[in-house]
C-alpha cells in the first residue's frame, strides 16, 4: 500500500495555468485517529485502508473522491447492515467497505442502489489509478442493483 500512496501523492496534473497534485491533503491521520475512527463505527478498518489513511491522511483525491474522519459512518439498515462508509465523490456518493471481506461498495446518493467495486481497498485504488483517477466515469459505467433497506 505504501507504494501506491507514494505513487499516487507524488502525482501532478497539468491543469490550463499550473501543475496541481493528483492528492490534496487535509489532516494527516495518525494511529490514534484510527483507533479513534475505528471505535466510532464499531469495527476493524482493513488494514490496507488503515495503511492508506497512516500514510497520506484525510484529503482529496483529484477533487472527486474525498476522505474525512466526518464520512465514516456505519450503515445501519437493509443487506449491508453493519458497512462502514470511508469515503464520499465530488457528487455525494458514498463508498463502503464491509468488514467482513473487505470488498468496497458504491452506494448511490440519489437512488437506492449499490454495486460492489472492488474485494479490497487497495485493489480499488489501484484500479482508480488505472483510470486515471476518472471515478464518476467509473461508476456510471456499472450496472447498479437495487439496495433494500428493509431486508
Amino acid at each position: 500500500m505504501q507504494a501506491l500512496a507514494d505513487r499516487i501523492v507524488s502525482k501532478t496534473r497539468k491543469d490550463w495555468l499550473r501543475t496541481r497534485p493528483v492528492f490534496r491533503p487535509f489532516k494527516p491521520v495518525d494511529l490514534l485517529e484510527v483507533e479513534r475512527v475505528e471505535t466510532k463505527v464499531g469495527a476493524r478498518l482493513p488494514e490496507d485502508l488503515r495503511a492508506w489513511l497512516q500514510a497520506v491522511g484525510y484529503g482529496d483525491v483529484d477533487d472527486v473522491l474525498s476522505f474525512r474522519y466526518d464520512w465514516f459512518h456505519t450503515i445501519d439498515q437493509g443487506h449491508r447492515k453493519g458497512a462502514v462508509i470511508f469515503a464520499q465523490d465530488e457528487l455525494g456518493n458514498f463508498y463502503a467497505f464491509t468488514p467482513e471481506d473487505g470488498a468496497i461498495h458504491f452506494f448511490a446518493r440519489s437512488s437506492p442502489e449499490y454495486v460492489t467495486v472492488a474485494p479490497t481497498f487497495q485493489a480499488f485504488m489501484e484500479e482508480l489509478e488505472r483510470r486515471d483517477f476518472k471515478l464518476l466515469q467509473w461508476m456510471d459505467s456499472l450496472a447498479l442493483v437495487p439496495y433494500d433497506r428493509g431486508a
